[in-house]
């Protein structure tokens, strides 16, 4: 399911409780800069779904090329591996995985995961256990339950690869 920036925000534009609390805000000159913002085209009226548990989090927008965006599930994001304010993922399509990227840090993606199945290994690396299968500590190499590995030259604390050793041994 893809869907442009633009085409996101002509929906969220659509409707009309959005429209009613963008056009107070406008209006109501105590709004604390809120209403330049929305001028500005920086921010995005969010609609309340009724339910903010993480439990419930539908799916999450990953650009997979410029200006192609994708929505995964959170079941389906395998591993992500941070870059600056970026975070590059390795999400499961079908039978095949692909990297896209999010605006965001780690620590911003893991709020919006179930806490269960990811486990931050370090400053860098966020891991769903559901799709690990094995780590081989003198290669640096974390393997998938498809065979698929990645290569992991950063640090993992002691504590984690023994976390990680009892999960598949």
């Amino acid at each position: 399911m893809f869907y442009k920036a633009i085409e996101i925000k002509q929906l969220l534009l659509n409707n009309s409780q959005v429209k009613k609390n963008y056009m107070s805000l406008l209006d109501n000159p105590q709004s604390n800069g809120v209403a330049n913002s929305f001028k500005k085209k920086t921010f995005l009226p969010s609609i309340d779904t009724g339910s903010t548990d993480v439990e419930s989090a539908e799916l999450i927008r990953f650009e997979e090329k410029k200006e192609k965006y994708t929505w995964a599930h959170p079941d389906e994001i395998c591993f992500a591996i941070s870059a600056d304010h970026y975070v590059k993922s390795l999400i499961k399509c079908g039978k095949e995985k692909k990297w896209m990227c999010r605006h965001c840090t780690l620590k911003e993606l893991l709020v919006l995961l179930p806490t269960d199945n990811f486990i931050r290994l370090n400053k860098f690396y966020l891991l769903n256990r559901n799709h690990f299968s094995h780590i081989n500590e003198n290669e640096k190499i974390l393997y998938f339950n498809d065979g698929f590995s990645i290569l992991v030259p950063h640090g993992i604390s002691p504590y984690l690869r023994q976390l990680l050793k009892s999960t598949y041994t």
